[in-house]
């Protein structure tokens, strides 16, 4: 499979961007959200947010809005006045995901990097985790997304220095009556007394039980080669966040039932000024198997090359990502 990917216009926006300020490429941690909301029980939407929360990065768009909303929900019981991109605040938070199998060998443990950005430094990161079922993940559950907001929340407000005591009470537990444990095996535990009709025997004339639901869809990225300057690390990256923006589980460790995305970049001289450029991205399946590939190839400025790849990456990531999607569509429907 052969993309025609204008990479040529694709480094001049990038170029411009640096130079002139005019354009400003992809950005990992920016996405647009009109509506601002700013949470505080006792002001006005008007006040002054304290910290402004990003949606995290290497997260489904839909969820990762859902999640930063909770979020500055859930900040209330620290006292903490939040708002959404692109309201601006003294102090930001951001974050990025990770999804790995769960150690219990069942599930999903999705991993969330949290830092704050404040006066020109970092601090973090500081990590919550959250195990959940590849069906609640894959549907992005209003359950999954209040209880990651629910275990992210001390560790947000520990790194603005309010640190949670005995007093401090998730939002969402206080309106469900219950609270968020760390050990996955008491949340399934209180996920089933609080599901009706829990241990109940199944009324025999309802008809068979639902199919379970399809198993979700796990893709390794493989270490990007063949790049100059940060190339490869910035295509790396910028492939598992398109990857995990689709609503694939992208893990860290390749498993029995993992597809993997590798990507090789060669630069051919053309001329004193330019190079072709080719990225050639291919997916094996769990066995190792190459599924198919997709070729991207352009001229391009031998000096753009050589300059940070950052915002190109995401570029050329979002251009490949379909390709590797319906590759993928390809392998699974021929397992089936």
């Amino acid at each position: 499979m052969r993309l025609d990917v204008a990479l040529l216009v694709a480094f001049a926006v990038a170029a411009m961007s640096v130079l002139g300020g005019c354009i400003s490429p992809p950005r990992p941690f920016e996405h647009d959200i009109t509506d601002v909301p700013v949470f505080r029980p006792d002001r006005q939407p008007r006040d002054v947010a304290e910290v402004t929360i990003e949606t995290p990065a290497n997260m489904p768009q839909q969820m990762a809005e859902r999640l930063a909303a909770a979020l500055a929900i859930e900040l209330q019981a620290y006292g903490i006045v939040a708002a959404l991109q692109p309201a601006r605040s003294p102090i930001k938070i951001t974050g990025a995901m990770t999804s790995r199998d769960a150690d219990s060998g069942t599930g999903i443990e999705i991993a969330i990097d949290w830092y704050l950005l404040a006066g020109g430094k970092v601090q973090g990161p500081i990590v919550s985790r959250t195990t959940t079922q590849p069906s609640d993940y894959a549907q992005a559950s209003d359950a999954l997304v209040s209880r990651m907001a629910q275990q992210a929340a001390p560790r947000v407000a520990t790194l603005m220095g309010r640190t949670p005591s005995a007093g401090s009470r998730s939002v969402g537990a206080v309106a469900a009556g219950v609270t968020v444990p760390e050990n996955p095996a008491d949340a399934a535990v209180q996920a089933a007394a609080a599901t009706p009709g829990a241990g109940v025997p199944r009324d025999p004339k309802a008809g068979p039980p639902p199919p379970p639901p399809p198993p979700q869809v796990k893709v390794m990225v493989a270490p990007i080669t063949g790049a100059p300057s940060d190339g490869n690390q910035q295509l790396f990256s910028a492939m598992r966040r398109a990857l995990g923006s689709s609503k694939i589980v992208v893990i860290d460790k390749a498993g029995s039932d993992t597809f993997t995305v590798t990507g090789v970049v060669t630069l051919a001289p053309i001329d004193d000024r330019s190079q072709q450029l080719t990225i050639k991205w291919t997916l094996r399946d769990p066995a190792g198997k190459e599924v198919g590939n997709i070729e991207q190839s352009n001229a391009v400025p031998v000096a753009a090359t050589r300059g940070s790849w950052a915002g190109f990456g995401d570029i050329v990531a979002s251009a490949a990502v379909d390709g590797v999607l319906e590759l993928l569509e390809k392998a699974l429907n021929k397992a089936r």
